[in-house]
C-alpha cells in the first residue's frame, strides 16, 4: 500500500470516528515520515564506475588540466610617452 493510500484511509478511518484527531496528526506524521525517508534513499546518486587513467597520461596533466606554452620570445616594449600626453601637445600627436 503507497503512502498516499495508507494516508486516504487514515482519513477514512478519522471521519468514520475510529480513531481520534490527535491519533490522526500522530499517525499521519508517521506515514509522511516514511515516505520522506524511502523517497530521500531512493534519490541517492547511483556510484559511478571509475574510469582507469593510464600511466602514460599521469605525467602530462596530474591536476587535469594542461598548460599550453605559445611562444618562446619574450618581448617587453616600453613606453615613454603616453597617448595622452601626446595629445595633449599643442602641435598635435607626434608620428
Amino acid at each position: 500500500m503507497s503512502w498516499q493510500e495508507r494516508l486516504r484511509d487514515l482519513g477514512d478511518r478519522l471521519t468514520s470516528g475510529e480513531i481520534t484527531t490527535n491519533d490522526y496528526r500522530r499517525l499521519s506524521e508517521e506515514i509522511l515520515a516514511e515516505a520522506d525517508a524511502a523517497a530521500a534513499a531512493a534519490a541517492q546518486p547511483e556510484e559511478k564506475p571509475k574510469v582507469h587513467i593510464p600511466v602514460s597520461a599521469a605525467w602530462e596533466a596530474p591536476s587535469g588540466e594542461m598548460t599550453q606554452i605559445v611562444g618562446t620570445q619574450d618581448r617587453t616594449t616600453v613606453v615613454n610617452t603616453s597617448i595622452a600626453d601626446k595629445s595633449a601637445e599643442p602641435d598635435g600627436p607626434a608620428t
